[in-house]
Protein backbone atom coordinates (compact mmCIF):
# COMPACT_ATOMS: atom_id res chain seq x y z
CA UNK A 1 0.00 0.00 0.00
CA UNK A 2 1.10 3.65 -0.78
CA UNK A 3 0.16 6.25 1.74
CA UNK A 4 -0.94 9.23 0.16
CA UNK A 5 -1.45 11.46 3.29
CA UNK A 6 -0.30 14.09 4.87
CA UNK A 7 1.06 13.44 8.08
CA UNK A 8 -0.83 15.76 10.61
CA UNK A 9 1.19 17.97 12.83
CA UNK A 10 2.17 21.40 14.09
CA UNK A 11 3.99 22.20 11.27
CA UNK A 12 1.85 21.48 8.35
CA UNK A 13 1.01 24.52 6.07
CA UNK A 14 -2.25 25.74 5.81
CA UNK A 15 -4.12 27.67 3.49
CA UNK A 16 -4.31 31.39 4.42
CA UNK A 17 -6.55 32.26 7.04
CA UNK A 18 -6.95 28.87 8.05
CA UNK A 19 -5.63 27.83 11.80
CA UNK A 20 -2.75 25.39 12.49
CA UNK A 21 -3.52 22.49 13.91
CA UNK A 22 -2.64 22.61 17.52
CA UNK A 23 -2.22 19.64 19.85
CA UNK A 24 -2.49 19.67 23.66
CA UNK A 25 -1.51 17.43 26.58
CA UNK A 26 -4.99 16.41 28.17
CA UNK A 27 -4.20 14.14 30.02
CA UNK A 28 -0.81 12.61 31.33
CA UNK A 29 0.74 9.38 32.63
CA UNK A 30 2.16 11.57 35.21
CA UNK A 31 -1.00 13.21 36.38
CA UNK A 32 -3.73 10.64 35.36
CA UNK A 33 -2.55 7.11 34.62
CA UNK A 34 -3.47 7.44 31.22
CA UNK A 35 -2.50 9.58 27.85
CA UNK A 36 -4.78 11.57 26.20
CA UNK A 37 -4.19 14.30 23.89
CA UNK A 38 -6.59 16.90 22.46
CA UNK A 39 -6.55 17.91 18.82
CA UNK A 40 -7.56 21.64 17.52
CA UNK A 41 -8.38 20.89 13.84
CA UNK A 42 -10.30 22.51 10.94
CA UNK A 43 -11.82 20.28 8.56
CA UNK A 44 -9.69 20.99 5.91
CA UNK A 45 -6.41 20.12 7.33
CA UNK A 46 -3.81 18.11 5.70
CA UNK A 47 -6.08 15.28 3.24
CA UNK A 48 -8.90 16.16 3.25
CA UNK A 49 -12.55 15.80 1.27
CA UNK A 50 -14.72 18.75 0.24
CA UNK A 51 -18.37 17.87 0.76
CA UNK A 52 -20.84 19.81 -1.19
CA UNK A 53 -22.13 22.16 1.62
CA UNK A 54 -18.01 23.63 1.45
CA UNK A 55 -19.20 25.68 -1.14
CA UNK A 56 -23.08 25.54 -1.30
CA UNK A 57 -25.38 26.07 1.56
CA UNK A 58 -28.08 23.98 0.21
CA UNK A 59 -25.27 21.00 -0.35
CA UNK A 60 -24.87 17.47 0.98
CA UNK A 61 -22.21 17.40 4.10
CA UNK A 62 -19.90 15.00 3.90
CA UNK A 63 -21.88 12.03 6.67
CA UNK A 64 -24.06 11.52 3.91
CA UNK A 65 -21.83 10.91 0.93
CA UNK A 66 -21.91 6.81 -0.01
CA UNK A 67 -18.45 6.06 0.75
CA UNK A 68 -18.33 4.14 -2.61
CA UNK A 69 -17.51 7.80 -3.95
CA UNK A 70 -14.25 7.63 -2.27
CA UNK A 71 -12.94 4.04 -2.64
CA UNK A 72 -12.51 2.01 -5.81
CA UNK A 73 -10.16 2.05 -9.33
CA UNK A 74 -8.56 5.20 -9.63
CA UNK A 75 -6.16 6.69 -12.36
CA UNK A 76 -3.43 8.80 -11.69
CA UNK A 77 -1.91 11.56 -14.20
CA UNK A 78 0.68 13.63 -14.09
CA UNK A 79 0.51 17.32 -15.26
CA UNK A 80 3.63 19.58 -15.63
CA UNK A 81 1.82 23.05 -15.77
CA UNK A 82 0.43 25.79 -13.74
CA UNK A 83 -3.00 24.65 -14.42
CA UNK A 84 -4.99 21.67 -14.69
CA UNK A 85 -6.59 21.85 -18.59
CA UNK A 86 -9.51 20.10 -20.02
CA UNK A 87 -6.69 18.11 -22.71
CA UNK A 88 -4.83 16.79 -19.35
CA UNK A 89 -7.78 14.59 -18.46
CA UNK A 90 -7.82 11.07 -20.33
CA UNK A 91 -11.17 10.44 -21.71
CA UNK A 92 -10.65 6.60 -20.11
CA UNK A 93 -9.77 8.11 -16.79
CA UNK A 94 -11.40 5.78 -13.88
CA UNK A 95 -14.42 7.49 -12.05
CA UNK A 96 -11.50 8.81 -9.28
CA UNK A 97 -8.99 11.01 -10.97
CA UNK A 98 -5.63 11.61 -8.75
CA UNK A 99 -3.61 14.55 -10.15
CA UNK A 100 -0.06 14.63 -9.32
CA UNK A 101 1.17 17.87 -10.58
CA UNK A 102 4.48 20.57 -9.27
CA UNK A 103 2.75 20.89 -5.80
CA UNK A 104 3.99 17.84 -4.45
CA UNK A 105 7.17 19.64 -3.93
CA UNK A 106 5.55 22.58 -1.95
CA UNK A 107 4.70 21.25 1.13
CA UNK A 108 7.89 22.30 2.90
CA UNK A 109 8.47 25.72 4.18
CA UNK A 110 5.61 28.68 3.73
CA UNK A 111 2.23 28.51 1.70
CA UNK A 112 3.07 29.11 -1.91
CA UNK A 113 0.04 30.84 -3.77
CA UNK A 114 1.44 29.75 -7.38
CA UNK A 115 0.44 25.86 -6.95
CA UNK A 116 -1.36 24.17 -9.92
CA UNK A 117 -4.65 24.24 -9.53
CA UNK A 118 -7.64 22.88 -11.59
CA UNK A 119 -9.32 25.15 -14.27
CA UNK A 120 -12.58 25.66 -15.40
CA UNK A 121 -12.28 23.85 -18.71
CA UNK A 122 -10.97 20.47 -17.01
CA UNK A 123 -13.58 21.34 -14.27
CA UNK A 124 -16.46 21.11 -17.18
CA UNK A 125 -15.32 18.16 -18.95
CA UNK A 126 -14.97 15.91 -15.16
CA UNK A 127 -18.13 16.90 -14.19
CA UNK A 128 -19.28 15.79 -18.04
CA UNK A 129 -17.25 12.53 -16.95
CA UNK A 130 -19.80 11.90 -14.11
CA UNK A 131 -16.68 11.14 -12.15
CA UNK A 132 -17.08 10.39 -8.79
CA UNK A 133 -14.00 11.95 -6.90
CA UNK A 134 -10.68 14.12 -8.74
CA UNK A 135 -7.86 14.77 -5.93
CA UNK A 136 -5.19 17.56 -6.28
CA UNK A 137 -1.55 17.08 -4.34
CA UNK A 138 -2.26 20.74 -2.76
CA UNK A 139 -4.09 22.37 -0.10
CA UNK A 140 -6.90 23.58 -2.64
CA UNK A 141 -7.98 22.91 -6.55
CA UNK A 142 -9.12 26.75 -6.42
CA UNK A 143 -6.68 29.04 -8.34
CA UNK A 144 -5.52 31.31 -5.54
CA UNK A 145 -7.75 34.49 -5.08
CA UNK A 146 -10.15 33.30 -6.67
CA UNK A 147 -13.68 34.56 -5.68
CA UNK A 148 -17.04 32.40 -5.19
CA UNK A 149 -15.23 28.95 -5.79
CA UNK A 150 -16.28 28.65 -9.41
CA UNK A 151 -14.21 25.23 -9.51
CA UNK A 152 -15.73 24.02 -6.64
CA UNK A 153 -18.96 24.96 -7.15
CA UNK A 154 -18.61 23.46 -11.34
CA UNK A 155 -17.91 20.20 -9.17
CA UNK A 156 -19.54 19.65 -6.32
CA UNK A 157 -22.74 20.55 -8.03
CA UNK A 158 -22.19 17.98 -10.57
CA UNK A 159 -21.57 15.10 -7.53
CA UNK A 160 -17.77 15.40 -8.23
CA UNK A 161 -16.11 14.81 -4.43
CA UNK A 162 -12.97 16.66 -3.90
CA UNK A 163 -10.11 15.43 -2.27
CA UNK A 164 -7.17 18.21 -1.65
CA UNK A 165 -3.63 17.81 0.61
CA UNK A 166 -2.42 14.41 -1.39
CA UNK A 167 0.87 13.63 -1.36
CA UNK A 168 2.02 12.37 -4.35
CA UNK A 169 5.81 12.93 -4.77
CA UNK A 170 6.90 9.84 -5.16
CA UNK A 171 3.77 7.64 -6.80
CA UNK A 172 4.16 6.37 -10.63
CA UNK A 173 1.29 7.82 -12.69
CA UNK A 174 -0.93 4.58 -13.37
CA UNK A 175 -3.83 2.57 -12.24
CA UNK A 176 -4.95 2.19 -8.90
CA UNK A 177 -7.32 1.19 -6.20
CA UNK A 178 -8.33 4.43 -4.12
CA UNK A 179 -8.79 3.33 -0.34
CA UNK A 180 -10.21 7.00 1.46
CA UNK A 181 -12.13 7.10 4.57
CA UNK A 182 -13.42 10.34 5.67
CA UNK A 183 -13.50 10.98 9.11
CA UNK A 184 -17.67 10.67 9.98
CA UNK A 185 -18.47 13.78 10.58
CA UNK A 186 -22.12 15.62 8.94
CA UNK A 187 -20.03 18.67 8.34
CA UNK A 188 -18.15 20.47 5.38
CA UNK A 189 -15.65 18.15 4.97
CA UNK A 190 -13.07 16.59 7.24
CA UNK A 191 -9.73 14.57 7.45
CA UNK A 192 -9.08 11.33 5.95
CA UNK A 193 -6.65 8.75 5.19
CA UNK A 194 -5.84 7.76 1.71
CA UNK A 195 -3.73 4.82 0.49
CA UNK A 196 -3.15 3.63 -3.02
CA UNK A 197 -2.42 -0.36 -3.74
Amino acid sequence: MIDISLPLDSGLITYPGDARLETYDYKTHEKDGVHITRLLLETHTGTHIDAPFHAMREGDKLGSIPLSKFNGPATLIEVRGNAVHEGDIPDNAEKRLLIKSKNSDLYQGSFREDFCYIAMDAAKKMARMKLDLVGLDYLSIEQFGTKGMPVHRELLGNSVMILEGLSLKNVTPGSYELICLPMKLDLDGGPCRAVLR
